[in-house]
């Protein structure tokens, strides 16, 4: 349904819905990454002592891989894809993604280089969006 096949153009899948593009898939991933991090300084503040792995504070990567995942698998939108009018889901049937699909498309986000592929593809799917079956579209605003 709204995968690339059948598309006209790179802009829009088969179903004529309007793919979102590369700068703002990057500003949602921004967003989202940001709230993660206000939410691990408020955890830290609370006292919550965060896992260290070779002296690396995990509970930031950690919230985002777990935030990311039961998001796209309760609905079709993190914080920042709302707030940038982008959703993801299904390529092939354009229902939300199953968890495991969204813990999948989540870690593969996490480890950044299957995301930028994403640059390279025609129609903006990295390896994430590719292992996952899910694509992202422009959401219509409302009125």
């Amino acid at each position: 349904m709204t995968s690339e096949r059948g598309a006209k153009t790179p802009e829009t899948t088969g179903s004529g819905q309007e793919l979102a593009s590369i700068s703002l898939r990057f500003l949602a991933l921004v967003i989202d990454w940001v709230a993660c991090l206000i939410l691990s300084y408020l955890l830290q503040w609370a006292g919550v002592e965060p896992p260290l792995v070779a002296g690396a504070d995990l509970l930031p990567s950690g919230l985002f891989l777990l935030y990311t995942a039961v998001a796209l698998a309760a609905g079709t939108q993190t914080l920042g894809m709302a707030l940038m009018h982008i959703a993801c889901i299904d390529a092939d049937t354009g229902a939300r993604l199953p968890l495991w699909r969204s813990i999948l498309r989540a870690v593969l986000l996490s480890l950044v280089l299957p995301a930028l592929t994403a640059i390279v593809h025609p129609y903006n799917r990295g390896l994430h969006d590719l292992a996952a079956g899910s694509v992202v579209l422009r959401v219509p605003r409302e009125s």
